[in-house]
């Protein structure tokens, strides 16, 4: 059960068994990653995950994060390796007050109105996307829908070159993947096209990305140079990743649910099949990693100081104590019945764009293609790391 939960290849709906066998058995769980670092990861109800994670002790520092990692892997006579790109000191790995300075640096880029500028070229880009889409032959809705979309409107956001996004794309599935052989040469090539992105003169001064380069707070402070790649690194594979898989769960949990056609005939059902799919079918299965900073007790076990955890979300969405049938799929719950997004000052600051990327791009879809059904008859395959839960690909046969 601690090997499954730490990463690997299932199949869909698998690592929902999994998770959800873990919080029946008990509160945490020792895992190992392929690079021999071990953790503890924490199932438990939706309201003690939401408690745990606005828990002070639970500390995000970088600096703390990449001292106990490294200590695992000179311990453990692994090869060491360059934590700076998903361990940096960016708004995700930090506490206050230093969280917040980084995050008002961004914020104004994935406010409600600043999503709502993007929502023309969103319906232009998933409008595109789906009319390119053959009917009658069996496509893969991640190569061809999931994957590009978000890819360029978070590029076009950031400021990346349109001729550089496809790379990023590839160097950003590889990061993520579980094989540390593979993993750390693309961060290493990654960090390598950020340093030169940040420090050339191809920037856009409008993208997130020309305006942060150059921002200075009241007090005459600017980011360093080491806090402009954490960054970088955190919103394009952030502001990628979840919502690709958002986007390809939730067309697979429609499919699955037979509520595709119901979508057709009624888009005002998108939105409920999103939150559902968020609660029920999370890309991202468990929120990034914290350290504690003192004895924590959580469930009755007492954690000591300098553990590292990861608070899962999934098995959180689907608590029985949190909701009624909570393994169902349904679209007459509630929207607060999930942390997916997390909870707290970490609160994922692109979820209004997730959301709406997602609901676009389904309500596309479903209107175009209504008779459209899952090809094949084995569940597609999920990847997963500790972090991150995602459909290898999608088949699908459209019909209209």
């Amino acid at each position: 059960m601690s090997n499954l939960l730490a990463g690997g290849d299932l199949r869909a709906r698998e690592h929902h068994r999994i998770e959800d066998e873990a919080r029946e058995l008990g509160p945490l769980h020792a895992v190992t990653l392929p690079n021999g670092v071990t953790m503890q990861v924490v199932t438990v109800g939706l309201e003690l995950t939401r408690q745990l994670l606005t828990d002070q002790r639970l500390s995000k520092d970088s600096a703390a994060l990449q001292r106990e990692i490294k200590r695992q892997l000179a311990e453990s006579g692994s090869a060491q390796e360059n934590l700076a790109g998903l361990f940096g000191p960016s708004m995700l790995n930090s506490d206050n007050p230093q969280h917040a300075r980084l995050r008002a640096l961004a914020v104004k880029a994935f406010n409600g109105k600043a999503v709502q500028q993007l929502a023309p070229r969103i319906e232009e880009m998933s409008a595109a996307l789906v009319d390119a889409l053959p009917e009658g032959e069996e496509v893969d809705l991640v190569a061809r829908l999931a994957v590009p979309m978000p890819m360029h409107i978070i590029g076009e956001v950031l400021g990346l070159p349109a001729g550089d996004r496809a790379h990023v794309r590839v160097l950003i599935e590889t990061m993520m993947s579980m094989e540390p052989e593979v993993s750390q040469p693309a961060s290493d090539e990654l960090g390598a096209y950020f340093h030169g992105l940040l420090t050339g003169n191809a920037l856009d001064p409008r993208s997130l990305f020309g305006v942060v380069t150059t921002a200075v707070d009241d007090d005459g402070d600017r980011l360093s140079h080491d806090e402009l790649m954490a960054m970088a690194f955190l919103l394009v594979v952030a502001g990628h990743e979840t919502s690709a898989s958002l986007i390809a769960n939730v067309a697979h949990d429609a499919l699955d649910n037979d509520l595709w056609r119901a979508a057709a005939d009624d888009p005002g059902l998108v939105p409920g099949l999103v939150e559902e799919t968020l609660r029920h079918n999370p890309p991202v299965r468990s929120a990034t990693h914290r350290i504690t900073t003192e004895p924590v007790e959580i469930a009755g076990t007492t954690v000591p100081a300098g553990t590292l955890l990861l608070i899962n979300l999934g098995s959180a969405g689907r608590c029985p104590r949190a909701h009624e049938n909570a393994a169902e799929y349904r679209l007459d719950r509630g929207t607060a019945g999930h942390a997916t997004f997390g909870h707290g000052p970490h609160f994922c600051l692109g979820s209004a764009l997730a959301r709406l990327e997602t609901e676009t791009v389904l309500r596309h879809l479903t209107s175009r293609f209504p008779g459209t059904t899952l090809a094949g008859d084995e569940p597609p395959e999920v990847t997963h790391n500790d972090i991150m839960a995602s459909l290898k690909s999608l088949p699908v046969v459209l019909r209209r």
